[in-house]
């Protein structure tokens, strides 16, 4: 169980994962064709304004983690929210493009991942950790699915720059809440002295090193999807894009379930190693799905193969991340663990764009290939991990 600092603690990171992941998520099934009418829009103009958010934050996330070891984890946190906070208020004011494009890439700044899960980390005991991770990613999981529900409803009723102010709104919120109620990790002496030199020591961990690979397949497989599968929903199965929501919410709805009596056993019975492959396992076992059922049954097993396999490891990892990284070291190892991430989702959106070209098979069949290859590369390590991670 939870201590009530821990509670606090995990209540507060929680909120402020949530309220950055509520404007991004509510943003993306709309603002691409927001953008698309302001003055000087071109559809490259567009798609930078859309993605350079992601770019800002795949640069960010190391200096970020190296920032928060050296100087402490809120002062980061908050200059973060504060960036967020103005990228947010300039979005909603943006009348021509590239006003819009600065202000998405000072949104990006940001990039408080890495400085939040070392916090969580530090206050929170390691026998417990996962289950913080768990809540915490099952938070952003509903999240995402409120956001896909409500989010061309709020854009139609409100207009997207009311997204923009609400995301401002619930940030500055949650940045004060963690700047007067969340207390910063008390100094110790450290063994490590902060420097971005560090960097060749958290890869050269091989703990470290395959889970910042990990993360960066799981979301490029993630993103590789989500670029194919619904443009083959609306195309191939005359399926509306405003009606996919009545897919995904189930789908994920159950894949959260599934997490967490799975992050329990990985947890309390020291399952964490089987729990880490079946993840994997599952995620394969997806793309094999949809390559031998070609029918909409098959967008469906793939998706539901997908997301549980992805709650299955979403918890798990950075939990173990915190776990074999020095404290020393702590930030800068999430700082590169999240960009790894970040590049990942780059590269599927690029290779989803090549398999656009060419077929839902081609990606499929890849990504079975990768999954196959991932599952090869991490088991050797994984099964060395001691049962309790």
């Amino acid at each position: 169980m939870f201590t009530p600092e821990e509670k606090k603690t995990l209540a507060g990171i929680t909120f402020a994962v949530v309220a950055r992941m509520l404007g991004l998520f509510l943003l993306l099934p709309v603002l691409s064709p927001y953008v698309k009418h302001l003055n000087g829009s071109t559809p490259i103009l567009t798609g930078i304004a859309v993605g350079i958010y992601g770019l800002t934050q795949a640069i960010l996330q190391i200096p970020f983690g190296y920032f928060s070891d050296k100087f402490g984890r809120k002062p980061v946190i908050t200059f973060g929210f504060i960036a967020y906070v103005i990228g947010s208020i300039m979005g909603g004011l943006a009348s021509n493009i590239w006003s819009m494009i600065i202000a998405r890439l000072i949104q990006g700044g940001g990039a408080i991942s890495s400085a939040a899960i070392s916090l969580a980390a530090d206050l929170i005991r390691e026998e417990v950790r996962t289950r913080a991770f768990a809540q915490i990613g099952a938070s952003v999981g509903m999240v995402f699915a409120f956001s896909i529900t409500v989010a061309p409803i709020l854009a139609g009723k409100l207009g997207v720059p009311f997204i923009f102010y609400l995301t401002a709104f619930l940030s500055t919120v949650a940045m004060l809440y963690i700047l007067f109620f969340i207390r910063e990790p008390e100094k110790h002496h450290k063994e490590i002295e902060p420097s971005l030199k560090n960097i060749s020591m958290v890869m050269r961990d091989r703990g470290q090193l395959m889970l910042t690979l990990s993360v960066g397949l799981l979301h490029a497989l993630l993103v590789s999807i989500f670029t194919v599968i619904p443009i083959e929903l609306i195309h191939r199965y005359d399926f509306p894009k405003p009606e996919h929501w009545k897919l995904y919410l189930p789908i994920i709805l159950v894949s959260i379930a599934i997490m967490v009596p799975s992050t329990i056993l990985a947890e309390k019975r020291g399952r964490i190693r089987e729990v880490f492959l079946s993840g994997i396992a599952l995620i394969g076992l997806g793309f094999a799905s949809h390559l031998l059922i070609k029918g909409f049954l098959g967008v469906v097993l793939l998706l539901l193969l997908y997301f549980i396999g992805f709650h299955l490891l979403e918890p798990i990892m950075p939990s173990l991340l915190t776990k074999l990284s020095h404290k020393d070291t702590r930030g800068l190892a999430v700082g590169v663990y999240n960009t790894s991430q970040f590049i990942g989702a780059f590269f599927g959106g690029a290779l989803g764009g090549v398999f656009l070209k060419f077929g839902t098979v081609y990606m499929l069949g890849f990504n079975l290939l990768l999954s196959i290859l991932w599952l090869l590369t991490v088991s050797p390590w994984i099964l060395s991990v001691r049962g309790k991670g």
